[in-house]
């Protein structure tokens, strides 16, 4: 059944239909996909939508949001010509005197492995994602600065993905770069986020879907069937990744300024979806347990093998969900996986000093065994399989919990 995007915004999620009213927002790529519902779904808001768009896509997108009632200009624009990028600029500047929002969507993806590769593709994906990025930003920082506000929402996407080298690599730039101009930005006024928008059903992801697939060991039906989130039988619908850019855009900026996020963590603040957990009793994630009976080597043997355990779990998740994995234990832990084994291996608690720090390390493990129930909520659906996922975090952070209480025991 069609989303009606703009019930979906005003009604459901309770935004004002002049939130952006008269506000310019440039969003490029925006003749399909994400690139296209973000537009409409800002010019449902009272924005005045520029497309910059390489393709005549971009005018059908222009047709598309008018015959909605929305304020909508197509400029055709290569984001990865200076030229190009500077008439697209010029054109905002001459026609409104202002921009509040510019969205990089525009992409170029291939599906290829490595050892097939042309430079010619390698070249042509970083000159559309990552040069486009840079291209547009610095176009249009000069009056984000002057006016002391403005919003920048980079488009980012997972870490590592088999066949997408170069699209990946792009994206991994622009995280980075994302991270760089927030910091050369901080006080000004102007927002930047990196935004995942998470596994959406787009042109794009179907286009690689035939020879991606089978590199994730899926059919391309299961491929296109894959989700991220227990809200979701399978990809996100376009309209969604829309929404959350535009709450994103309105309501959290400031909150993750110079941070990624996903389209799924918006959407949850939004209140669009949730996740669904089983009855987990918290006081037996608040330390309320009686310590493990082990001393302090014997606990850090017992964390050595719950790392390892969780690097096997690691390797046995789908290849696509692998770097997520690894990216959300570094944010939670403090620490890659790696780096964490390493510290234990070479732990020597010699001073009060030292035992605060550890202490604190070790609060962020457990901190993260504590979150990994509600992870997975976003995926395992079934009730007997997350009990024991909670009944082995459980355990885990309970034997942290101990150590934590023994090294401190011992100043």
């Amino acid at each position: 059944m069609p989303i009606n995007l703009q019930k979906l915004l005003i009604q459901t999620l309770n935004i004002g239909q002049n939130a952006f009213e008269d506000q310019v927002v440039v969003i490029t790529g925006a003749g399909q996909g994400i690139g296209l519902h973000t537009a409409r779904a800002f010019a449902h808001l009272g924005a005045i939508v520029i497309i910059g768009e390489l393709t005549d896509k971009g005018k059908t997108a222009e047709d598309i949001i008018r015959s909605e009632g929305g304020k909508a200009i197509f400029h055709q624009t290569d984001v990865s010509d200076s030229k190009s990028v500077d008439r697209l600029y010029d054109f905002v500047m001459e026609k409104f005197g202002s921009i509040s929002t510019l969205i990089n969507n525009a992409i170029f993806i291939e599906e290829i492995p490595i050892i097939d590769m042309t430079a010619e593709i390698w070249d042509r994906t970083m000159e559309v994602n990552l040069r486009g990025t840079f291209l547009t930003c610095r176009a249009f920082l000069p009056e984000m600065t002057r006016k002391k506000q403005g919003t920048i929402i980079n488009m980012i996407s997972t870490e590592a993905m088999p066949g997408l080298s170069a699209y990946i690599a792009s994206k991994q730039g622009i995280l980075g770069f994302t991270r760089c101009l927030s910091q050369e930005v901080q006080g000004s006024g102007i927002k930047v986020i990196a935004f995942g928008p998470g596994m959406v059903d787009t042109p794009g992801i179907r286009k690689v879907a035939p020879g991606l697939a089978p590199l994730l060991g899926l059919t391309e039906e299961a491929f296109l069937n894959l989700s991220l989130h227990q809200a979701y039988e399978g990809l996100m619908p376009p309209e969604h990744a829309a929404a959350a850019a535009v709450y994103l855009a309105l309501y959290l900026s400031e909150e993750f300024h110079g941070q990624e996020i996903n389209g799924y963590e918006v959407l949850e603040k939004a209140g669009l979806i949730k996740i669904e957990l089983p009855q987990i009793v918290e006081e037996e994630f608040n330390g309320k347990d009686t310590m493990v009976n082990q001393n302090t080597e014997e606990l850090l043997k017992s964390i050595s093998l719950i790392l390892e355990e969780t690097e096997t779990e690691f390797t046995k998740l789908p290849v696509f969900a692998r770097p997520l994995a690894r990216q959300g234990f570094k944010k939670k832990a403090g620490m890659s996986l790696s780096d964490w084994k390493e510290l234990i291996a070479n732990l020597k608690i010699s001073s009060s000093s030292l035992a605060l720090d550890i202490f604190e390390r070790f609060g962020n493990l457990a901190n993260y065994y504590k979150e990994v129930p509600r992870e997975m909520a976003r995926f395992v659906k079934d009730e007997e399989t997350m009990q024991e996922i909670i009944k082995i975090s459980r355990e885990r952070v309970k034997i942290i919990g101990s150590f934590q209480k023994t090294i401190m025991q011992s100043f």
